[in-house]
């Protein structure tokens, strides 16, 4: 059957399942940038700078330890009941902080906050290709890309103005804020709760006994592992979306001492530099959106957006003005923008949609692992690395952004060394080559595990042996409800 033309971005927004799910993440979003700077603010009202620090490793540290769960839940739930129940939980959770007087309970509440986020991106992100055509992929990624990190000015200016009138409702200056937070959770899980989403069909052996295998949860949590671990086109994009995060993370840390005590800058160079990097990151955004619905390989032009990326980064570390390090960290901006897009784009094509949610929590794990890196290890090596060169690269400042930089390229350029190579021993034959062998490779193993019969159609599959040039999952016994 011929696909049907891919509808304009206007149209994904304006209506259908999809513009559903877009404007509760729009809400969403919204509301998180919301309770982001209001717990950040009733941290340092708290416990100063180290409450700061607190309330910012509280919201990283469950994501890297924890992140395949989420990915498990989201492949074994329905996964719109699973959102809807996440966004009340934490509707129930930011509105407890209106009461919170220790940095203690702020800290724990985050925690939770973030346990059940753990659960929601992957849920979300595994239900976007149930909501558009696979050729529209692209648009509805960048739509999803702009709403989660395109709402943080409006954000901004929403807390600027609660700030000043919360007082007069409760006892803190962020009161108002959590409680307006809240309230957007609440609509996005009502606006959630409408969405046409099919439910979750329960593994055959289950029906049969209603017998529930509490080691199952541990076994999907195994295969997720080995599924992103042993194909290639999926394990170089999770770990180049990684590498890329540890590399462009040096920005947030040393982007303001950069701007002001490298380029002079002084206080309005930070903010030009963030400027022209989301104005890059927009224009990224929206190049591919017009082009990238053409685009076959996408991991192929992953690989060069991040080549884009890293010579941004390096390249801005070699100016010496503000004007250049605008520029460069705009071309910066082009390259993430795309790389996520079409990164994202890929997995959803080449991941079934029973494996979608696991491999996405792993992504979602090494880009927080990548990340806290960056925040770690930028300041102390920029410390160590001054006066190392020579000439104006006696700033370990600098050095660091050109390292960065480095690090993403060559990161981009091993990915699309390998993909060629991949591609190449696939002769280019299909858009998702071998991956519905391999999963109905995958799923024919663990029917004949559990004493299934293997005849007949499975989830619109053919049950015949498949021969795969991918490896195959190691012997375990069924993951099972």
């Amino acid at each position: 059957m011929t696909e049907a033309p891919p509808r304009r971005a206007w149209a994904l927004m304006k209506s259908g399942p999809f513009s559903r799910l877009w404007k509760a993440g729009l809400i969403s979003s919204t509301g998180d940038w919301v309770a982001i700077l209001a717990t950040l603010s009733l941290a340092d009202e708290l416990a100063g700078s180290s409450g700061i620090v607190l309330a910012m490793v509280s919201r990283i540290l469950p994501g890297l330890f924890f992140a395949a769960v989420g990915g498990v839940v989201a492949d074994r739930v329905n996964r719109k009941y699973a959102m809807v129940i996440v966004e009340v939980g934490r509707a129930a959770l930011v509105f407890s902080l209106v009461f919170a007087t220790s940095i203690q309970y702020l800290v724990l509440v985050n925690l939770a906050m973030e346990g059940l986020t753990l659960v929601f991106q992957p849920a979300r992100e595994s239900s976007v290709p149930n909501l558009v055509q696979r050729n529209e992929l692209v648009q509805a990624n960048s739509l999803s890309l702009s709403a989660a990190y395109g709402t943080f000015p409006l954000g901004a200016l929403i807390f600027m103005v609660l700030a000043p009138l919360s007082p007069r409702v409760t006892d803190t200056g962020e009161g108002l804020a959590f409680m307006a937070d809240a309230g957007t959770f609440l609509v996005s899980a009502a606006i959630i709760w409408t969405i046409p989403l099919a439910g979750r069909d329960l593994p055959e052996k289950r029906r049969r006994t209603g017998r529930l295998n509490l080691m199952a949860p541990l076994r999907d949590l195994r295969d997720g592992v080995v599924f992103v671990a042993t194909h290639p086109r999926i394990r170089l994009v999770v770990a180049a979306m990684g590498v890329a995060l540890a590399g462009g993370g040096i920005i947030i840390v040393l982007g303001k001492p950069f701007a002001t005590g490298v380029l002079m800058a002084g206080t309005a160079g930070f903010p030009a530099l963030l400027t022209s990097f989301g104005l890059g990151t927009a224009a990224g955004i929206v190049l591919v959106t017009i082009f990238g619905a053409r685009v076959v390989h996408k991991d192929v032009f992953f690989s060069l957006a991040l080549l884009v990326t890293g010579i941004g980064l390096a390249s801005g570390g070699l100016v010496q003005t503000l004007l250049g390090g605008v520029g460069w960290i705009a071309v910066m901006g082009v390259g993430t923008g795309a790389a996520y897009v079409l990164g994202f784009s890929h997995l959803h094509e080449q991941v079934v949609d029973e494996l979608r949610g696991r491999t996405f929590a792993a992504l979602f794990s090494l880009m927080r692992i990548g990340l806290l890196l960056s925040m770690t290890v930028a300041l102390p090596l920029s410390g160590l690395f001054d006066g190392v060169f020579p000439g104006f690269l006696s700033e370990g400042k600098r050095v660091m952004l050109i390292l960065g930089g480095a690090t993403i390229f060559f990161g981009g350029l091993a990915t699309l060394w390998r993909v060629r190579a991949i591609l190449v021993a696939l002769g280019h034959a299909d858009r998702r080559p071998v991956f519905e062998a391999v999963t109905q490779a995958f799923r024919s193993y663990r029917r004949s595990t559990a004493g299934e019969p293997l005849t007949g159609e499975m989830n619109g599959l053919p049950a015949e042996p498949v021969v795969s040039d991918q490896p195959s999952l190691p012997p375990g016994p069924q993951g099972e409800l």
